[in-house]
């Protein structure tokens, strides 16, 4: 995966106390020290307090290679056929897609990466989410894309947020632009993007598909309709057959830049969990309209994540898609620059990094507290053996 095998991640403060939460990919993080009030804490100097200022990339990092491959596969998000939460049941040709997603390989993409589930792995490297890929400021990241989508054959492309690129590293495809190179790779074709990380970069975010449009047949084209009772989402804009934007990010493209600096904490446990829906409508056979986590229908079809009380905790929450979500942990409280919270709000391509010290064993559920994703599936376990 990387060209080296360093820890991006530096030791940090070393206080085993309540630690920061950040919205999206800001320096700005909010500190509790012990019996000391919340304060913000600049991690970058005066940039942080000086809209006007440059985000200036200073090299001095490494140079950190990723060779990602978008594999097509039957992916089914719901492999116990069962809803947890509203008691319903379901066979595998109800909740089973054509879906494409991002996987790391050696070198030359020669085989997938073993999966790394440590707080500085890459993850399960299943494809839906993508690897975690990790950087520190002043790092350069090389990614060497391959476009393996066998099922659709169509154009894939990667586009990041967080980090600095120059316009043949953006991947984002326009129509007036079409042949720009990096935002619509073919089916066997392959392109090397090249990012930096500034001091700006530090914290979670995105990276997705961004290529061309692609036009997916409706559900009722192959004798298959949404179940009943069940409203379309309508999200994708394929019903009638017509383009969907961004139509491989919704199938399963896209993972998570990790961008740490000599202030980022260490960490017991790191978690990675993305929202995002798919429409019925997007992605035939479906029989409903699905909320995932990490692909992921359902209580114990979801994710389940476990952590020990005395860990210290992170959460790296990603959204992608037409809706708004909370992030919401059962027993649980951190400290945001809201204030102490225990439900946060993310849009549409915006992530969420949540840290916390463990101190309250039990067997809990993480969600949205939107009650139709809930009921879409958009649930998990949380669990902290006592």
């Amino acid at each position: 995966m990387a060209s080296d095998h360093e820890d991006p991640t530096p030791a940090g403060s070393g206080r085993r106390t309540l630690l920061r939460a950040l919205t999206g990919g800001g320096a700005l993080a909010a500190l509790t020290l012990p019996g000391a009030a919340p304060r913000a804490a600049a991690s970058t100097g005066e940039a942080d307090v000086r809209p006007f200022a440059a985000d200036t990339f200073r090299a001095g990092g490494r140079t950190r290679e990723f060779w990602l491959q978008a594999d097509s596969f039957d992916h089914n998000v719901a492999p116990n056929g069962y809803d947890g939460m509203m008691g319903t049941h379901f066979t595998a040709d109800q909740t089973t897609f054509q879906a494409v997603g991002f996987r790391a390989y050696t070198a030359d993409w020669g085989r997938p990466l073993d999966a790394d589930t440590g707080p500085l792995g890459i993850g399960p490297n299943t494809g839906i989410p993508g690897p975690v890929l990790r950087a520190r400021v002043g790092d350069v990241i090389k990614v060497h894309f391959k476009n393996n989508d066998t099922a659709h054959k169509w154009p894939h492309s990667v586009h990041p947020h967080g980090v600095r690129y120059d316009q043949d590293s953006d991947g984002g495809w326009l129509a007036d632009v079409p042949d720009r190179p990096g935002t619509a790779v073919p089916f066997g074709g392959t392109y090397t993007y090249t990012w930096m990380c500034t001091p700006g970069s530090v914290g979670s975010w995105p990276y997705h598909d961004h290529a061309a449009p692609q036009s997916v047949a409706h559900a009722a084209a192959t004798g298959t309709a949404p179940a009943a009772g069940m409203a379309s989402m309508g999200h994708g804009g394929g019903g009638g057959g017509g383009p969907v934007m961004e139509i491989g990010a919704e199938l399963g493209l896209f993972g998570m830049l990790a961008i740490t600096d000599a202030d980022t904490p260490e960490v017991d446990r790191e978690f990675v969990l993305f929202f995002h829906d798919v429409s019925a409508a997007d992605a035939p056979p479906l029989a409903q309209d699905v909320s995932l986590c990490n692909g992921g229908a359902f209580v114990d079809n979801a994710p389940t994540f476990t952590a020990k009380v005395g860990e210290r905790v992170r959460w790296r929450v990603g959204t992608l898609g037409n809706s708004f979500h909370t992030f919401h942990i059962h027993g649980h409280r951190w400290w945001s620059s809201e204030g102490w919270v225990d439900t946060q709000v993310l849009g549409p391509a915006t992530t969420l990094t949540v840290e916390y010290l463990e101190d309250n064993p039990g067997d809990w559920i993480y969600h949205c507290h939107v009650p139709g994703h809930m009921m879409r599936g958009m649930a998990g376990r949380y669990r902290v053996p006592g």
